[in-house]
């Protein structure tokens, strides 16, 4: 009988072919999936506050199979604490903030305008008619080339996220999808599992530790990136006596989400407030958003994106660039995990493929030892 008409050969072909089904399904089904994949997103946030209150349980409540739920309700309510108090505390202040600022933006509308009217009679005053041409023409040319950029980035995300009303139902339903998901979270691993074939099982379970261990990492370095960049960003525009510097602060570290332009669209609203309360500021808002992202660019994200995920600092910076070259957005996003967790990948499977291959163990130990020699060195 030959390799062709094998039960091998023939569970390759369905497992292939349903997986490509999947796959076909989701790129087609991707506009509405937004809502899920955050769901996803969240869970994974959330799993390991469920599995700590989980085993803290009762055995009582274990053996009667009331824990699990019970931690859920109990992640759910504490998510929902924090974000109460989180808005108890901050939005009263920033809603004081943004009030004042919506109240002044008609003063602001005729200070910015008066100050384009001054400039550009100094401009026509002083600048020789054969400079001006060249300079309107730069000028327009960098003009549209930053807006077709803000354009391509930032409203085709929106129109994307946002273009179908399932993306509302979406979120109307991920609470109770997401109660789900961790409720039988053990139980999908343990289909996956049984669905293997047995001598795969230990090799699955050792690749997905160790794409969890990259993905958290990595996760909690953004949000560590978010909050340096917004107390940055909020302590200059102190110093340097910016109205609304902790709004302005709380808008640069969101938008550090962003990768490629956010920090930009982050530093607008701070400068245009500088513009219209103190024009010469306007300048040492720039410097200042301009130093923080050479901070961030040199500094910060080589190092703590690149140390989250055990990667060289110069290797973080080139993944960023290709990635945003590939695919953008969304590029730039998945550039450094991606390229973590596939390292991680070509490493465990070349150690397991070794003339005397190590165990699982022994591999991702291996591993996890020689990614601190290299990062200590």
């Amino acid at each position: 009988m030959s390799f062709l008409q094998t039960a091998r050969f023939k569970r390759f072909v369905l497992w292939f072919a349903m997986t490509a089904l999947v796959v076909v399904l989701l790129w087609v089904a991707r506009p509405v999936l937004v809502p899920f994949i955050l769901g996803l997103v969240l869970a994974y946030l959330l799993l390991p506050l469920v599995h700590w209150l989980e085993r803290h349980m009762p055995a009582l409540l274990r053996d009667r199979g009331i824990a699990r739920p019970l931690s859920i309700i109990l992640t759910y309510l504490l998510f929902v604490l924090i974000i109460a108090g989180v808005i108890a505390f901050i939005v009263p202040v920033m809603g004081q903030q943004v009030g004042t600022f919506i109240e002044r933006i008609p003063q602001y509308r005729e200070q910015l305008g008066n100050l384009i009217e001054d400039t550009q009679q100094w401009y026509e005053g002083n600048i020789p008619e054969s400079l001006k041409a060249p300079i309107e023409e730069n000028l327009t040319e960098i003009a549209q080339g930053v807006l077709g950029q803000v354009q391509d980035n930032l409203v085709g995300m929106i129109r994307t996220v946002f273009g179908s009303i399932n993306f509302i139902v979406g979120l109307i339903i991920i609470p109770f999808w997401l109660f789900y998901i961790l409720q039988d979270e053990s139980r999908v691993k343990s289909g996956i599992m049984e669905a293997l074939h047995p001598e795969l099982r230990d090799d699955v379970r050792s690749l997905a530790t160790l794409v969890d261990d990259v993905l958290g990492a990595y996760v909690r370095g953004q949000l560590i990136l978010c909050l340096f960049v917004g107390a940055l960003a909020t302590i200059a525009m102190f110093i340097i006596g910016v109205p609304f510097a902790p709004v302005l602060g709380l808008i640069a570290g969101i938008f550090e989400i962003l990768p490629n332009i956010g920090p930009y669209l982050g530093a607008i609203p701070a400068i245009l407030v500088a513009l219209a309360t103190r024009p010469v500021s306007a300048i040492w808002v720039a410097a200042a958003f301009f130093a923080i992202q050479l901070i961030e660019n040199l500094i910060l994200v080589p190092r703590i994106s690149g140390k989250s995920v055990k990667l060289h600092p110069a290797l973080v910076m080139l993944v960023l660039v290709i990635g945003g070259q590939l695919a953008g957005f969304w590029g730039m996003l998945i550039a450094v995990p991606v390229t973590a967790i596939v390292r991680d990948v070509f490493l465990y499977l070349y150690l397991r493929l070794l003339d005397e291959p190590l165990s699982p163990e022994q591999a991702v130990a291996r591993m996890r030892a020689d990614q601190e020699v290299q990062m200590e060195a």
